[in-house]
This record gives C-alpha cells, sequence and structure tokens, in this order.
C-alpha cells in the first residue's frame, strides 16, 4: 500500500513540478506537442487523398424520389381565382367611365 501511495506522490510531484518556471521543459514540451500535432495531421492528409484517389469519399448515392405533392390543390385554385377577380376589377375600372363626377367642374 506504501508502495502505490509513494508512486502516486511522485507522480503529483512531477505535475506540480512542470509548473514550475523552467523555459527550456516547456519549450521541449511544446515542441513535442507541435511535432505529435504535424505528424497526425500528415496522415490524415494522406488518408483523404487516398479516399479521394479510389473515389469513396464524397459520393452521393441516388435514390428514387416519390412524386409528392407540394401545393393544396383546392388553395392554389381559390388562389388563382382571387387574382383573377382583382385583374377582372382592375380592367374594369380601366375600361369604364368615371362613375365619380368630379367636384371642381
Amino acid at each position: 500500500m506504501k508502495d502505490i501511495l509513494t508512486k502516486i506522490n511522485n507522480q503529483i510531484t512531477k505535475v506540480k513540478n512542470f509548473f514550475n518556471v523552467n523555459p527550456h521543459k516547456h519549450w521541449n514540451f511544446l515542441l513535442y506537442v507541435f511535432l505529435i500535432l504535424i505528424f497526425i495531421l500528415i496522415l490524415f492528409s494522406f488518408y483523404l487523398l487516398y479516399e479521394i484517389k479510389n473515389e469513396q469519399i464524397f459520393q452521393v448515392t441516388v435514390g428514387q424520389k416519390q412524386n409528392t405533392i407540394l401545393l393544396n390543390e383546392k388553395l392554389l385554385r381559390n388562389t388563382t381565382e382571387l387574382y383573377n377577380q382583382k385583374a377582372n376589377k382592375v380592367s374594369d375600372a380601366k375600361n369604364s367611365t368615371s362613375l365619380y363626377s368630379d367636384p371642381s367642374l
């Protein structure tokens, strides 16, 4: 039990010592972290290149679409009838003589 506690204590002291100001350790740590990240990014780019070369990426599966009716035909007929009525009123107003007399005369 004491052995486990001493190992845990050693690990904790290593972490505490890491946060002490030591530019050499921090610079090495940053260097290793970024080298690992760059390596991972290079591997990922090769994976994407392989997938694109084999045409396995960005494929679109074409499925048959069912014919769906997006409009309600009854409402469409009602709307067209309203517009036709308005067009008739406009044409009647243009073609008829004025119903109102000019008050300035």
